[in-house]
């Protein structure tokens, strides 16, 4: 059997051909993925080192905004006690409770930044129950009276003296809820905050009960994340804050191992209510 010489080069060529090809076409697929790999892996950096810079941000502008907005405070509670005119006394007023509230939004801001990037601290000390909460009560009751809504406290006959948790902190979510609970209520209603140990006391139950109109069906889907599921979070909606304090107080309670929850009827009102271990270990 004789070959052809001619045809063998020539099927040799093609084969060398298609081979180089194919290489060409394996190099150009691994040198794109390669430079796909690049991009994400840039992409990623970008994106964590865009995340730092942002909560930097905030914890500078909070600072920033912090120090004149103490002024601020300060003159206007100043101008107020120190004067008996009733529109210098309305208009400092005025002044001092949007700054208060100002201030309340830039904290609250630099807290959540902090919770999603894993870096906020809780401290854990014994506390007495009742002091904590009655100076919650006596902070809200001008307000109230104000509002003319009435504020109880109630405790349980075998509620224990103290409990062990960052009494900062559980006193900023009874405050949040207070807040919602008084924004959101009727003339002439009311406000409960019932304190109760679990049945088997190893937990305790604080709950914030109101006599408003309840909660609607679409905001109970958003109650907790509607920073997350709006697209302008900071658009404010009429008679409503900036949606940060229910979202707040829900993942500082779950920072405390506990829980929040709410329970609401229409026209009747509503209740929230979390619970908390009766002593948590140091970290």
């Amino acid at each position: 059997m004789t070959i052809d010489f001619k045809t063998s080069m020539t099927s040799l060529w093609l084969i060398c051909a298609v081979l180089g090809a194919v290489t060409i076409a394996l190099a150009y697929v691994y040198f794109q993925e390669r430079r796909r790999t690049r991009e994400l892996q840039a992409e990623v950096l970008k994106g964590r080192d865009s995340k730092h810079h942002v909560n930097d941000f905030l914890a500078s502008m909070s600072h920033h905004l912090r120090t004149p907005l103490n002024g601020i405070m300060g003159y206007a509670e100043y101008i107020y006690s120190s004067t008996r005119e009733p529109m210098i006394q309305f208009t400092s007023k005025i002044i001092l409770e949007n700054s208060l509230q100002m201030l309340h939004l830039v904290n609250g801001l630099l807290d959540l930044s902090k919770i999603q990037e894993g870096t906020l601290d809780l401290s854990q000390s014994d506390f007495n129950i009742s002091d904590m909460v009655e100076s919650v009560q006596a902070l809200h009751q001008a307000r109230a009276d104000e509002l003319k809504i009435s504020l109880h406290v109630n405790f349980s006959p075998n509620l224990p003296t103290q409990m062990r948790a960052d009494p900062y902190r559980v006193r900023q979510v009874l405050n949040n809820l207070i807040d919602n609970a008084l924004n959101y209520n009727r003339p002439q209603g009311s406000v409960t905050l019932s304190v109760t140990p679990s049945a088997n006391h190893l937990w305790v139950v604080f709950s914030v009960q109101d006599t408003g109109k309840g909660i609607s069906p679409e905001m109970q889907e958003t109650i907790f994340k509607r920073q997350q599921k709006t697209d302008n979070p900071f658009v404010l909606r009429p008679n409503e804050g900036a949606g940060l304090g229910l979202v707040l107080s829900h993942h500082l309670i779950k920072l405390m191992g506990g829980t929040l929850n709410y329970s609401t009827k229409a026209g009747e009102g509503s209740v929230f209510f979390f619970t908390l271990p009766l002593r948590t270990e140091s970290p």
